[in-house]
């Protein structure tokens, strides 16, 4: 910003110019980040590739502000030096942070940094605050110092609610909840698709909050890409929901019923006859002709197959619509046997006439972001041990080389892609993003015998959490017993509080499904269509 505050910054961060001290602090600081989580068991690659998603998760965000808390703001007319609050001893409250856009962070950055790196949480919150203060928007990409609209709806709202969920509430939750609703209403983030700076028409939210949808093809003219409707009103459906779990905590009901009445807007682009979430015109006629595999066209980077399934926050109100829990897994673990002909990526692999190279034409596509959750959809339909199984599939396929051709297979996306494959590894997941009032996590198929995750007592009191694995093997991938502190579960999944109170959870493995566990209609986690 000035010569001044770059001399600044060089006197206060390398006031030594020691080269070698600054090789072995980058190293201890690091080697202090990653050890927040420690495994043991499994090859040294699968441990090595293990630490280097991890460090991808903590990649790709960016501090803007100097030592002393100065930014440069370029949300209004002209640039703006902003400054942080500063605390008693005069140092800046929290870094002013930049990052790429936080679409599809609910299953990625929502679980692994609000356990295991929440007072980062809690800097990325005060600094998407500050930006409102600034520019009158939460951002979902800000870049430069200032927003970019990149991709779809108000993907901060899912973090932030599941940050306030987890107890990670060292920022001003009211001007959150402002800024979050307005995010929501016209004018609001919602209203913008990707890159539309001057005009709030490519988000359709006047055609989703008149119709309950948001029609494709968009009959407004815009300058934003993205327009896919039958994407975006899923898109918009789980994020209206995490803001009724906000608004029911915050005691506002009448915005916890309009906002849950929303959540239900998946419904209005569900095709009975096809059996497929399906775009929908502006005259409430479903596009014809239909292809479930048709990519970029009504949903956003995908496939219908493969984001009919983006419904976390109602699972079961979606297997309903399916005909059940069976008929639902069943038609699930199709897709899975379709692609693992090609590795679950869009990739030509082995021949498979569904994908095309460069279109993401396939049933799922693990990557990129829209589908990657759905490996644990079988855990809402009473059938852990698929996700036991496809997960782990997911894992030695995708998520295990080194080398730069096949270690991510597609748009790693700042950290996405990495937090993903850590989450898979220690096998915890969370389908609605951590989002409800009483979140909850997923069991999976841990990789390593025994995971040690260490809590920040500043915000969690339990020490430590370990999952540890016993029988473990690349064969023996299937859950037969599960105890969390000592006490026999006979569900595949548990709440946050009893993870951050410190503990450990045991799960005894074999080679073969245990098909009881988790499988009852009393054992399966919550869903909003059975909630009251």
């Amino acid at each position: 910003m000035s010569v001044d505050q770059a001399r600044l910054n060089l006197d206060n961060e390398i006031d030594h110019w020691d080269f070698d001290q600054v090789r072995r602090e980058a190293f201890d600081e690091w080697n202090g980040w990653l050890n927040r989580i420690k495994v043991e068991g499994g090859t040294q690659k699968q441990q090595a590739r293990f630490y280097t998603d991890l460090w991808h998760a903590l990649q790709g965000r960016r501090i803007i502000s100097d030592f002393n808390g100065q930014y440069c703001d370029m949300t209004g007319d002209a640039p703006r030096i902003g400054q942080i609050p500063l605390d008693n001893e005069g140092r800046p409250r929290f870094n002013h942070f930049n990052s790429d856009a936080f679409w599809g962070a609910q299953w990625t950055l929502n679980t692994l940094w609000h356990l295991v790196y929440p007072e980062i949480s809690e800097q990325f919150i005060n600094s998407m605050l500050l930006m409102y203060e600034d520019g009158g928007l939460i951002p979902r990409g800000p870049s430069g110092g200032n927003y970019t609209y990149v991709m779809t709806g108000a993907s901060s709202t899912p973090f932030i609610v599941s940050a306030y969920m987890k107890g990670i509430r060292g920022f001003d939750v009211d001007k959150a909840y402002e800024g979050l609703v307005k995010n929501a209403m016209p004018g609001g983030l919602m209203s913008k698709a990707g890159y539309e700076h001057e005009t709030t028409l490519g988000g359709g939210l006047k055609h989703y909050i008149e119709n309950g949808y948001v029609p494709f093809p968009n009959p407004d003219k815009n300058n934003g890409y993205h327009n896919e409707g039958a994407g975006q009103t899923l898109e918009y459906a789980y994020q209206d929901w995490t803001l009724s779990q906000l608004a029911g905590v915050l005691e506002k009901e009448d915005d916890a019923k309009y906002f849950q009445h929303r959540a239900g807007n998946y419904k209005n682009v569900w095709d009975t006859s096809y059996r497929w979430m399906r775009p929908k015109a502006i005259n409430g006629v479903f596009e014809k002709p239909f292809n479930p595999l048709l990519s970029h066209h009504g949903f956003v980077e995908s496939t219908a197959a493969q984001m009919t399934w983006f419904v976390p926050h109602d699972m079961q109100g979606l297997f309903n619509l399916m005909g059940g829990r069976e008929a639902a897994a069943k038609k699930l673990n199709q897709q899975f046997l379709i692609s693992d002909n090609h590795d679950f990526i869009s990739k030509p692999y082995k021949k498979d006439k569904f994908v095309q190279q460069e279109r993401r034409n396939t049933y799922l596509n693990y990557g990129n972001q829209p589908s990657m959750q759905v490996g644990f959809v079988f855990n809402y339909a009473g059938k852990p041990w698929l996700t036991q199984y496809w997960t782990r599939e997911i894992v030695e396929r995708i998520y295990s080389d080194l080398d730069p051709f096949n270690g991510y297979n597609g748009d790693e996306d700042q950290g996405l892609m990495g937090s993903l494959a850590v989450l898979l590894k220690i096998g915890l997941f969370q389908m609605r993003g951590g989002a409800a009032i009483e979140p909850i996590y997923e069991i999976g198929s841990p990789l390593f015998d025994k995971i040690t995750i260490q809590l920040n007592p500043e915000y969690y009191p339990g020490g430590e959490f370990v999952v540890e694995v016993k029988n473990n093997s690349s064969m023996n991938k299937y859950v037969q017993n599960a105890f969390l502190d000592g006490e026999k579960l006979n569900q595949a999944w548990f709440y946050h509080g009893d993870l951050v109170d410190g503990g450990k959870l045991v799960l005894e493995m074999g080679e073969k499904p245990n098909t009881l566990l988790g499988s009852s209609p009393s054992s399966l986690p919550p869903s909003m269509s059975t909630e009251k």
